[in-house]
């Protein structure tokens, strides 16, 4: 599809969920991707870690593709790049930290040299194709955030995906208010929005402040003391050396993606002015109340370094009874049930546990109703698109928006290709969307086979039979039966295996001469006899693969 004198907006990823924010901005022929980002697998996507967008209708136009914006450094909105470059094949633009971190992404997969990347300052204006961009720089949680202004011959869309307003936001510059009001007096058509706190009434508190609160807390811990956190949030990096300093302690970065953003954010110029942090080598000979470690692992992830701390796995890392874990981040939704598992572990340790629900140990950088009000003030767009969160989200950004008096308000989905110019939107047409998921060196389609097989083997378990069979077609040998997550190898279900091997060589039995020569009508006879003693015994309906040998 090329796009002509129309200015559209196509949502591949992003909407109606956090996470994975893909979207491509059409006109005159020619296509720009905002961002390209993944989300987390979770206990209904077994084996899979990373989820990324289905590139299929970007790739299907990767011709038409003049290039890829980063707004910021988030996994979430470059991470998908290391796996879908080699389909769209176009240069990259970001700011020096985002094309840091990017390249360290790149280089797990061997594409740090392959992929065109453009350095554009914070603040800068580039052109691209038929499009002019200008980079304004907003307050985050990850240095050189940046709100894009796009803008055709039909007008300028404002995509302002993640930011917040923040008095002294620590690293970074704050919110660019003439930048985004001089955006505002242009031919500004629409607004696409921030929805994560729109739940959230008041302001949001400053990193600054957090930086007195979490220093307060940790001077008054008597040992060992780790801080959890988004290994990307260089704020919260900045706020826990300095609580280190102000309480006597020395700094130990724990995880591979901890260290990772830190010599990024330093190679940039940022984190400049605090002492070498130790290794986890050193952190044993040190005293406890001396120590303080930031950790990866905030949201529960099985892999992470606070994970194997909390089962006693890490292979340097001790923590026990009397230390302290402080989980300064939110809940990311759906992985409520792994943080409450990680929070039990340590429990179980004896290990104090503080979260935001305890204490003031978290601040959030994205923007709550006054922010996003005061925002629009600035703006003023004629028409608000909710971009940045789940369905909920999404219906009440324009709810609040229309309170707020905005003459318009659109809920798009992923996949819907919208029209825009000053008189509002237009639906004109809809694209395959879903999800794909990193299964080792390849892309499967989540809702594909594969998945779906693994959902039922880790649901209901599998049997794998194998039934050898001589040259006439009768029983070379009794069947072997292997039934992992379905029967235990202790007494009691022995009973069910034995059943189940008795039920197969009846079945093959009763079965006439020809069809015992046919390895199908075979493999269903031991398939059925299978099934249903493990539905009689068990009560579920597993996976079942019959293999048929003939000597």
């Amino acid at each position: 599809m090329k796009p002509g004198n129309q200015f559209l907006f196509l949502p591949l990823g992003g909407l109606g969920e956090i996470g994975m924010n893909l979207a491509l901005y059409g006109y005159d022929k020619a296509w720009v991707m905002v961002d390209c980002g993944v989300t987390f697998g979770d206990d209904t996507t077994p084996g899979i870690e990373i989820l990324v967008p289905d590139p299929t209708f970007a790739v299907e136009n990767s011709s038409n593709l003049v290039g890829i914006v980063l707004t910021h450094a988030h996994e979430d909105h470059l991470g998908a790049i290391p796996y879908l470059w080699r389909r769209l094949r176009c240069p990259v633009y970001a700011t020096p930290f985002a094309a840091k971190f990017l390249r360290q992404k790149l280089s797990e997969t061997g594409l740090e040299k392959e992929v065109p990347i453009k350095i554009v300052d914070p603040g800068s204006c580039f052109s691209l194709g038929p499009f002019e961009m200008e980079f304004i720089p907003v307050t985050h949680s990850i240095p050189e955030t940046q709100a894009l202004a796009i803008t055709s011959k039909v007008g300028t869309v404002l995509h302002a995906s993640d930011w917040k307003l923040d008095p002294s936001p620590l690293v970074g510059p704050l919110t660019d208010m003439s930048g985004l009001r001089r955006v505002g007096k242009k031919k500004l058509i629409a607004l696409m929005c921030d929805s994560t706190n729109i739940f959230v009434e008041s302001k949001e508190r400053s990193e600054g402040a957090l930086r007195k609160s979490l220093s307060k807390i940790i001077e008054g811990c008597k040992n060992q003391v780790a801080v959890t956190c988004f290994a990307s949030n260089v704020a919260r990096l900045e706020t826990c050396f300095h609580a280190a300093e102000v309480t006597g302690r020395r700094v130990a970065l724990i995880g591979r993606s901890m260290h990772r953003i830190y010599n990024t954010a330093k190679d940039c110029g940022y984190l400049k002015k605090w002492p070498q942090i130790i290794s986890e080598n050193e952190i044993g000979y040190l005293p406890k109340s001396e120590t303080l470690m930031v950790v990866t692992g905030s949201q529960g992830e099985v892999r992470a370094a606070l994970a194997r701390i909390a089962s006693e796995g890490h292979p340097k890392v001790v923590m026990e009874r009397g230390d302290t874990v402080i989980f300064s981040s939110r809940e990311i939704p759906g992985n409520e049930r792994a943080i409450g598992r990680l929070k039990n572990q340590l429990a179980k340790l004896g290990i104090s546990v503080i979260s935001d629900k305890d204490a003031f140990v978290h601040v959030s950088g994205h923007p709550t109703r006054e922010e996003i009000k005061e925002f629009y003030g600035w703006v003023n767009p004629p028409l608000l698109i909710p971009i940045h969160g789940e369905t909920r989200h999404l219906i009440e950004h324009c709810k609040f928006a229309e309170e707020c008096g905005i003459p318009s308000t659109a809920l798009v989905e992923n996949g819907q290709i919208i029209k825009l110019n000053s008189r509002g939107v237009e639906r004109i047409g809809e694209v395959v969307t879903g999800r794909y998921a990193i299964d080792g060196r390849r892309l499967i389609d989540l809702k594909g086979e594969v998945i779906r097989e693994r959902r039922r083997m880790t649901y209901s378990g599998v049997a794998v039979a194998t039934v050898v069979l001589d040259n006439l077609g009768n029983l070379a040998a009794n069947p072997q039966l292997s039934t992992p997550g379905i029967v235990d190898s202790q007494v009691l279900d022995k009973e069910i295996h034995s059943a189940a091997i008795s039920e197969m060589i009846a079945a093959v039995k009763k079965l006439d001469q020809n069809s015992l020569l046919d390895d199908e009508k075979v493999s269903i006879a031991a398939n059925n006899a299978v099934r249903r003693i493990i539905r009689e015994f068990v009560g579920r309906r597993p996976k079942i693969e019959i293999h048929i040998v003939r000597l």
